[in-house]
Order: C-alpha cells, then sequence, then structure tokens
C-alpha cells in the first residue's frame, strides 16, 4: 500500500512539475510579449514650410540616434495640404510642423512637439 501511495505522489509531483513549467512559459511569453513596445510617432507637414523642413531633419537625425537602435518606432507622416488629408488641414493648419508621440496602447492622447523640435527632448521622449 505504501508503495503504491508513493508512486502516485510521484505522479502528482511529477505532473504538477509539469504544469507548473507549461504555465511559467505561457507567462513569460505574455511577458515578453507585453514588454516589446512599438512607439507610433506621426508627423504632420506641409511641403512649402522652412520650419516643417528643419523639424524633418532633426527628426532624421534623432531616429538614427544609437539610443534608439533597439527601439521600435513607426512613423507616418501627414502632408496636410492632400485633399484626404483635409480633417488635418482643419486641425493643423497654422501649427505644423507636429509631430504625435504615441508610446504604448494604454496612452489616452499623443505626446505633442509642435513647431520647434529639439533632437535632445525628442531623443529623452521616445527613450522611454
Amino acid at each position: 500500500m505504501r508503495r503504491l501511495l508513493t508512486s502516485a505522489s510521484s505522479s502528482i509531483t511529477t505532473s504538477l512539475v509539469a504544469i507548473f513549467l507549461y504555465l511559467n512559459m505561457i507567462f513569460q511569453r505574455q511577458l515578453s510579449s507585453s514588454a516589446i513596445k512599438r512607439a507610433s510617432l506621426t508627423f504632420f507637414t506641409k511641403e512649402t514650410c522652412q520650419l516643417c523642413t528643419n523639424a524633418k531633419e532633426i527628426l532624421g537625425k534623432t531616429l538614427q540616434s544609437p539610443e534608439l537602435k533597439d527601439k521600435k518606432i513607426d512613423l507616418k507622416v501627414i502632408d496636410i495640404m492632400k485633399p484626404e488629408n483635409s480633417k488635418w488641414f482643419d486641425v493643423y493648419c497654422y501649427d505644423v510642423p507636429v509631430l504625435h508621440i504615441m508610446k504604448n496602447e494604454e496612452q489616452k492622447k499623443p505626446i505633442k512637439f509642435m513647431h520647434y523640435f529639439h533632437e535632445d527632448k525628442l531623443l529623452a521622449e521616445l527613450k522611454n
């Protein structure tokens, strides 16, 4: 009887260890996938805008920074003068260049940079 109980106990322990390892593996996958952050940048601009040209150069330099090499960043450029972007023209016609930064899905409103971009401030915002 004792041998039977020991065998059953050993089998249960082995099963519990296997379940624990499986749950741990799933938990680690969830942690690693949620830890991957992808920043989303939207750059509002127009062709005939010297501030936009300057901001584009600063943004380009910032995105090439070695400090951001492991950071996943999506960049979308919107020319507010195009007819399909009339909504954004109405919002930013006198304010371009504008940059929206969304760091994660939980963020309710974008962080905004307007008119003058500074590489150190952009970098600080994107690193976090």
